[in-house]
């Protein structure tokens, strides 16, 4: 699987807070399949897609924290990414942003994270013009 989430416009159905992690949990994760920036990538959605983070503190109504996200971020040892591979986990300093189109905000600092695939993965091609 050679999937890169796009933070922007993915759907986020679920966030979790329990065992000091979050988990954003994706309805609709918007991914191109290959490299964010390839051009003429395939671009779709995944149901099931899973951004965990661990030993965290958060700040956020988090039971609104649902919906569609809007220019959101995850930073890494100062490294910004807005798009992440699926499979990829990464530690150290992780800050991170959630905007949700609603207008509720999820802050959170982290000392890893994980972007996880769905046990049984199922693209479906975005023909949206």
């Amino acid at each position: 699987m050679d999937w890169t989430l796009e933070l922007q416009s993915s759907e986020v159905q679920l966030t979790d807070t329990a065992d000091q992690q979050v988990c954003l949990c994706f309805s609709a994760a918007l991914v191109r399949q290959g490299e964010a920036d390839t051009f003429h990538a395939e671009e779709g959605h995944v149901k099931g897609v899973v951004l965990r983070f661990d030993q965290v503190t958060w700040t956020g109504d988090v039971p609104l924290c649902i919906g569609a996200l809007s220019d959101s971020f995850v930073m890494v040892d100062g490294v910004l990414h807005r798009h992440l591979p699926v499979g990829w986990s990464a530690s150290g300093t992780i800050n991170a942003e959630f905007n949700f189109r609603s207008g509720t905000t999820l802050t959170v600092l982290a000392q890893a994270v994980h972007c996880q695939a769905p046990d049984d993965p199922l693209f479906v091609t975005s023909y949206a013009c």
